[in-house]
């Protein structure tokens, strides 16, 4: 049952602030798409998709937040949500456009900046269409600009310093270039501090 307790604190901590960015990316699927949640974490992003999509694939690399989500989707009778183990920098498991659409949901500024353009990379190549949402670069002044570098700066290590590098290099536009994807549309959510992009 630990398990239950990093994936509560996500989905009642961090999801909350996200769900105006969760919505922008749902909106952008439709009934048809198989989707492919790369790094998905407690779930709660796969889960809405599903409430659209024919079908939806999730992964993350920690298999606490994967049971979690998991039993989730199980507590509410979703059956065309299946989650998996998996690293998002080794999608070799998924063949050439395997999916109509993949997402990435706050995952990207956590990356070393070659694996972030890396994974990209791989989610270009087995789908045909890219939403990457993340944090807004630069984001406005404010209140929310502290808070959400707060936030990431108590993360600390590496995670901190992948955030900042993130930041400088120009946010998603930079990596979505650097892998070679060019931007359809985009959505600004919470006050500025978050984007949701279509490539």
């Amino acid at each position: 049952m630990g398990f239950y307790w990093k994936g509560f604190v996500y989905s009642a901590v961090i999801d909350p602030m996200l769900g105006g960015l969760q919505r922008a990316v749902v909106e952008k699927v439709s009934s048809a798409d198989r989707v492919v949640d790369i790094a998905c974490g407690p779930g709660t992003l796969a889960l809405a998709l599903a409430g659209k999509a024919e079908s939806v694939t999730a992964i993350d690399i920690e298999e606490d937040l994967i049971k979690y989500a998991a039993a989730r989707a199980k507590k509410k009778g979703i059956t065309n949500v299946s989650f998996k183990v998996l690293d998002a920098s080794d999608l070799s498991c998924f063949s050439d456009n395997e999916f109509d659409v993949v997402v990435t949901s706050m995952a990207i500024h956590q990356f070393e900046p070659d694996l972030a353009s890396k994974i990209l990379r791989e989610m270009k190549r087995i789908a045909r269409r890219v939403i990457i949402a993340d944090y807004n670069c630069p984001i406005p002044p404010g209140i929310c600009r502290t808070l959400a570098y707060g936030i990431e700066k108590f993360a600390g290590g590496d995670h901190y310093r992948n955030f900042r590098n993130y930041m400088s290099k120009g946010g998603m536009e930079y990596f979505a270039s650097e892998a070679g994807l060019s931007i359809v549309s985009s959505a600004i959510r919470g006050k500025g501090v978050l984007k949701a992009g279509e490539y």
